[in-house]
Parts: structure tokens; sequence; C-alpha cells
């Protein structure tokens, strides 16, 4: 059997996947709030069996649980601690202490994240289910085979763009932030990058924190990104507004992130 999607195609053989170094599901892509039936940012990346959260914004949980409990997550990381990011990580706090109290064994999950805004980063340090660890710039982290670079982003608050390698293969987040050509190092020939797409050319206005898809057009050429996908969308754009900015731009071969697609790295 084949399967097909936007990466490329893999083959199953006797009901193992091969060539597949690293699975991506999206779980949620709105920036701000929600849209409609949707979930902001969360993404869960599968290598070798383990299972990585990365962001768990409003949404998140519900949609993580389709997949997986919370309790077998292997390690959640947080890019930022921006409300849309992160505020279901004290949902997954109830949710792992009341497994634990109706008798479920609960690991206690490794929890990565920027230790400012200091007063957010402390709700985040004191709880039996979840073990709290900094990430920095250009910090560097071994992940079940895998590296996780940091690469600081420019947004209001203390935000890390993620870089994860494993074996022969790259996956690239930008997280929140403005174009910048700091960002190229990394997103420097990723196999899949995501990037936050949450700005309109035909809306822009001085102080935007977000890129817009002429930004990450012009980003993923420079850096020679594989496969584009576009995400955090604010609500109140219309989908089409974005997907007709990004079709005007010369050979940009991109994606619009979707709750529940999944690539294949």
């Amino acid at each position: 059997m084949v399967i097909r999607n936007d990466c490329r195609t893999k083959i199953i053989l006797g009901g193992v996947l091969k060539g597949i170094n690293m699975k991506l599901t999206i779980l949620g892509c709105s920036g701000g709030y929600p849209a409609p039936g949707g979930a902001t940012s969360g993404y869960l990346l599968q290598i070798e069996g383990k299972n990585i959260l990365i962001d768990c914004g409003s949404g998140v949980l519900s949609r993580l649980y389709s997949i997986i409990n919370p309790d077998e997550l292997d390690a959640v990381i947080l890019t930022h601690l921006h409300a849309d990011h992160i505020s279901d990580v004290a949902v997954l706090k109830y949710a792992l202490q009341m497994n634990r109290q109706n008798g479920t064994e609960i690991r206690p999950i490794p929890l990565f994240f920027p230790q400012t805004p200091e007063s957010i980063a402390l709700t985040l340090s004191n709880d039996p289910n979840l073990i709290p660890a900094q990430i920095g710039p250009f910090s560097e982290l071994p992940l079940y085979g895998a590296k996780a670079q940091f690469i600081r982003t420019v947004h209001p608050i203390e935000c890390y763009g993620i870089r994860i390698t494993y074996m022969d293969r790259v996956f690239a987040y930008t997280s929140d932030s403005v174009y910048t050509p700091d960002l190229v190092p990394l997103l420097r020939d990723a196999d899949l990058a995501i990037f936050d797409s949450g700005g309109l050319e035909k809306y822009r206005k001085p102080g935007m924190m977000h890129m817009t898809p002429t930004e990450v057009s012009i980003l993923s050429k420079e850096s020679g990104v594989k496969k584009v996908v576009l995400s955090h969308f604010v609500p109140y754009y219309d989908i089409l507004e974005i997907r007709e900015e990004a079709d005007a731009r010369e050979d940009f071969p991109y994606v619009l992130a979707m709750p529940g697609q999944v690539y294949e790295i």
C-alpha cells in the first residue's frame, strides 16, 4: 500500500511505515484565539515512538486525546508564554492529576519553557507531574535521539523558534515572529517548516507581530526550506485572503495548516 501526502511518498511493508524519521500532527493552527471548532497553536511530533508536544494552546488537549492519552507524552516544549500557546497546560495538569487519582501510573513529563515573563513561568514550575526545565537562546536539547536547537525570534516576549534534527531529516518551527534574516539558520534546508503567517500585507500596520505569506515566501526561499506550512491564522482574517496572498507569490509551493493534518518528515 502506498501513502501519498504533501511531503513525499512512503511505502508500508508488513504494516510498518518505512523511511519515516519523524511524524508531525497539527493539533491547532489558530493565532490569538481559536477559530470556530478549532484550536490555537499545538503540534505533536513523534520520533520513533516518543511523543513530543510543541505548544499547548486552547483546544489542543482535546485534539491530542484523539491520538494519544496525555500520560503518553514524553516531553512538552513551550516556545513562549503567550496564552494562545500555553492555555491548555493548566488543563493538562488537571488531566494528569485526575488520572493519577483514578489509579493511572503517571510518569513525570519534562516541560521545557522560557523563564520570562517570570510571573507566568512560576505557574508552570510547581507540579508533581511535570519536570520544569529552561530553554534559552541558542540552547541545544538532546531529544530521544534527536537534537533540538532554539533561536530567539522577534516577538514582544521571550520566544524561540525550534529546529529539530533526527538522522538526516530536519523539522523547523518559527513560532511567533516578524520577518528577520536571523531565522535563516533555524530554517536552513529544513525538510518541513511551520511558519507563523498571522499577518496580511493588505492590512499591514506599524507594530505587526507576525509574518505575512509574502514575507514567509521570501524567508523560505532564503533558507532553502523544502516544504512550507503556513500556520497561526488569526480568525478574523478570511482564509481565502491568506491563500490569495500566498498564491500571488511566484514559485511558492506552500500548504495551509489544518487541524488533523499529518506530515511524514
